[in-house]
């Protein structure tokens, strides 16, 4: 992952910068650095504001901006730059038209896509960056923008929020949302974009790396 990269037995420097976390996406901004082939479970933009980067995955190849699909295996190197990075659950409408996306043609030059976007600053916002990663993949994937979430998916995120400590269950986030199980299911991953339960894991995520961070 970005903070730290072992190659053997040396260590690379932790990346400066800053990360953050919406529902099913991680946005980092800041200085690039380089990594070893690697592979993980999500959909990647790479996308550099000084110039290009090489993306290697079958071969090495030079862009301002690629998309690199899930469990794709890869490597980066935007040493000196400035970046962005985002990565996407799988799983989700958003991340699955991503996806797509990316497999259809893997490491293709996308800069030209993202031309009228405006390159995501430090100083963003959480809600800044949760728009300019909807803004981005609806680009890119060319998805519908979200539904304003309804009071059934906003009981059920309350319940995730209140009780991420222990082990937040669909049947009891449905009850605090008077639906059934089968319903909050289809409205919650229709309006939140992932499954209750990859939401519940990103809840996590996002919880941790603000500890880390505060």
């Amino acid at each position: 992952m970005l903070p730290l990269e072992r190659s053997g037995r040396r260590e690379r420097p932790a990346w400066g910068g800053r990360l953050f976390l919406g529902a099913g996406s991680i946005l980092f901004v800041g200085p690039g650095g380089s990594t070893e082939r690697h592979a993980h479970h999500a959909v990647q933009l790479v996308w550099s504001l000084d110039g290009e980067l090489t993306v290697t995955m079958d071969a090495p190849v030079r862009r301002r901006a690629a998309l690199i699909p899930a469990d794709a295996p890869h490597s980066f190197d935007a040493t000196g730059q400035r970046v962005a990075i985002l990565f996407v659950d799988p799983h989700g409408a958003q991340g699955v038209a991503l996806d797509r996306c990316a497999r259809a043609d893997p490491g293709a030059e996308i800069a030209g896509a993202l031309s009228e976007m405006g390159f995501p600053t430090l100083g963003l916002t959480t809600d800044g960056a949760v728009q300019w990663c909807d803004a981005a993949i609806r680009t890119l994937a060319a998805v519908e923008e979200r539904t304003t979430l309804s009071s059934i998916s906003r009981r059920a995120i309350a319940y995730i929020e209140s009780t991420i400590d222990g082990k937040p269950q669909l049947a009891e986030a449905a009850h605090r949302a008077s639906v059934s199980p089968t319903r909050l299911t289809h409205v919650f991953t229709r309006e939140v974009g992932i499954p209750f339960r990859r939401f519940v894991l990103w809840t996590r995520l996002k919880h941790a790396v603000a500890a880390t961070q505060g």
